[in-house]
């Protein structure tokens, strides 16, 4: 979350939101607090939202376009890496993925429901 918490602040017009699934939201609310995070919102999974954006990994990022399509996710990594990512959603809020990029979520998504949670 601290390597977030300044990219953040270069894109104000993108939410961040930190998502746990095995802490209550109010612990997380408290570490964003306890470290003076300012730009990114702690946020609970509501029903069935992870299974649903097939979150399998402990550790899993995305970035979700204005018409709520997933942009770009990835299971780890910089999240120096995710700023092309937030430049481009930020040009255009609903932008969509290249072939490319989509090809390569659906192959790590595949791989991911493979290996052992």
């Amino acid at each position: 979350m601290r390597t977030l918490d300044p990219i953040a602040s270069k894109y104000p017009d993108i939410d961040f939101y930190i998502v746990s699934y095995n802490e209550p939201v109010e612990t997380i609310a408290e570490y964003i607090k306890e470290g003076d995070y300012t730009d990114v919102i702690p946020a609970e999974p509501v029903g069935t939202m992870l299974a649903d954006l097939q979150v399998t990994r402990q550790m899993a990022m995305m970035a979700v376009n204005g018409n709520g399509m997933i942009y770009h996710r990835q299971v780890m990594g910089s999240a120096g890496a995710w700023e092309p990512y937030f430049t481009a959603l930020s040009a255009d809020p609903v932008a969509v993925p290249p072939e490319v990029e989509i090809q390569k979520q659906k192959d790590q998504r595949q791989q991911d429901l493979q290996l052992p949670s």
